[in-house]
């Protein structure tokens, strides 16, 4: 996500230290925003990659009834890309489920599971329920679990569709 400069840096500590360091921020991020006190930048990260899990899942689950029900594909992502109904992970990881291309990979699964683990333990800390949260990581944690970790995020299409295997993918 860093190469094409899709990524947002969420930076927190001290206003003056971040501005110093703003021209590497400007380099290797795409936009980047002062969260605040130092560790809410971790928090904020969670609170986006939460809503990129979910937004992911559901975007194959979309596509995949798509697929299954007959419709033209290419129709249904543009119809969709400035509906209500659309979103950041739909408009960039859809064309990517339509030609079920998982590679090269700009957001690997093997890198979200970390970060899925950290927002699980702030779900739990919280004690909020997060079911959709759970059931979108159970995904991700099958896709692993069955050796996609280094494919795009976009591959739990297949996962959803059961259309292919790791090695077909290749």
């Amino acid at each position: 996500m860093v190469s094409p400069r899709l990524a947002t840096t969420f930076a927190s500590g001290k206003l003056a230290s971040i501005h110093t360091v703003r021209h590497v921020l400007n380099a290797i991020s795409g936009p980047w925003v002062h969260a605040g006190a130092f560790g809410t930048g971790a928090r904020l990260k969670y609170i986006a990659n939460l809503l990129l899990t979910g937004h992911t899942v559901v975007a194959a689950e979309a596509m995949v009834l798509a697929r299954q029900s007959g419709l033209d594909l290419e129709l249904v992502q543009q119809a969709l890309d400035h509906s209500i109904a659309s979103s950041a992970i739909w408009q960039q990881r859809g064309p990517a489920m339509r030609q079920r291309a998982w590679s090269p990979a700009p957001g690997p699964i093997g890198t979200l599971l970390p970060i899925l683990e950290q927002i699980d333990q702030s779900v739990t800390e919280a004690d909020m329920p997060a079911p959709v949260f759970l059931a979108a990581k159970a995904v991700f944690g099958k896709a692993a679990a069955d050796g996609w970790e280094e494919l795009d995020i976009a591959c739990v299409h297949d996962q959803l569709s059961g259309e292919s295997s790791p090695g077909e993918l290749a």
